[in-house]
């Protein structure tokens, strides 16, 4: 039996369980079955979540644009315990060996390719714990020194710590090494210097974050100021101080995302076989032909006629 704090998922549960915890990633083993090996352990502490994972080699990519408005908002520090991994974002590769960690944002895309059998560690920390200037420092994934950097031997021996030992931890004492862990984590990112090229403003940083939600919320036809400024913590007011350059509202900026959106579905061979209909609800238009009469105003093209013309072209 595990504390009901404790889960842990193996064989095809480690699937299913993984897209559970972290979001729509897309897993995929070198031999093209899934073995028996992998394993994933997940410890709640409070506001932090903490995973073991012991597996395969295998590829991890996950592409921001299918997530969900209910999957978790987190920060991610990865500490390799066992094996060698690369990782990718933001045209910024770091190959990871035994005893180094990274922190990145998952709210960009990115890929982890385990080149061996791995055992790592991953820690979720809410978004909401990090101030915008913390958070800009994200911008590209920051690696962290496996030796001679005090905190980070800190930090990942609490982690090592609280996943060897959670099974007796009560709920009281995993919400305080979440709490722990939190702070040290918050400290780990300002102790790093930004480089110069991804510097934020604290409203440019609140932009990176509205654009982002945005983009995982599209298929809501819901989505309004309200929604996102309670998302973000803060107020409509200052939600739209963010987008003072764009020479748009908010609300505009939803709208041609929206459209954006919906051509880049018409034009994907992977979506080839969806409807006008299926695309504009998912896209969060209410109806098709508000859709079809939007986009041609927008592109001076009809969707369907768009549709044909690609196909007229691939033919």
């Amino acid at each position: 039996m595990h504390a009901h704090h404790v889960s842990v998922a193996d064989g095809e549960a480690f699937l299913s369980t993984s897209r559970l915890l972290f979001g729509p990633i897309t897993q995929r083993f070198s031999r093209g079955t899934v073995p028996s090996i992998p394993q994933l352990v997940s410890v709640n502490l409070g506001a932090c979540r903490l995973s073991e994972i012991k597996a395969n080699s295998h590829l991890v990519v996950n592409d921001r644009l299918f997530w969900r408005s209910f999957d978790p908002d987190a920060i991610k520090i990865l500490v390799q315990r066992r094996g060698r991994s690369r990782f990718e974002q933001q045209q910024v590769a770091v190959d990871l060996g035994p005893q180094s960690a990274i922190i990145y944002d998952p709210v960009r895309s990115y890929s982890l390719q385990n080149l061996s059998d791995v055992d790592q560690l991953i820690l979720q920390v809410p978004r909401s714990t990090f101030g915008d200037d913390t958070l800009a420092r994200l911008s590209a994934p920051l690696p962290l020194p496996g030796n001679g950097d005090s905190l980070t031997h800190i930090v990942s021996g609490l982690m090592q710590m609280a996943i060897g030992e959670a099974h007796k931890l009560d709920e009281a004492g995993s919400r305080r090494v979440g709490d722990s862990l939190v702070q040290l984590v918050n400290g780990l990112i300002q102790a790093k210097p930004m480089a110069p090229e991804f510097r934020r403003s604290p409203l440019g940083a609140l932009r990176e974050r509205i654009v982002a939600y945005i983009d995982a919320n599209l298929a809501r036809s819901s989505l309004s100021a309200e929604d996102i400024a309670r998302h973000m913590g803060c107020s409509r007011r200052y939600l739209h101080r963010a987008f003072e350059g764009e020479g748009a509202t908010l609300e505009r900026f939803v709208w041609d995302r929206r459209l954006e959106r919906s051509k880049e579905e018409l034009l994907s061979p992977a979506r080839a076989s969806a409807s006008i209909s299926e695309i504009a609800f998912a896209c969060g238009f209410n109806s098709s032909a508000h859709f079809s009469r939007a986009f041609k105003s927008r592109y001076d093209v009809a969707p369907r006629e768009l549709r044909e013309r690609l196909r007229a072209v691939v033919h």
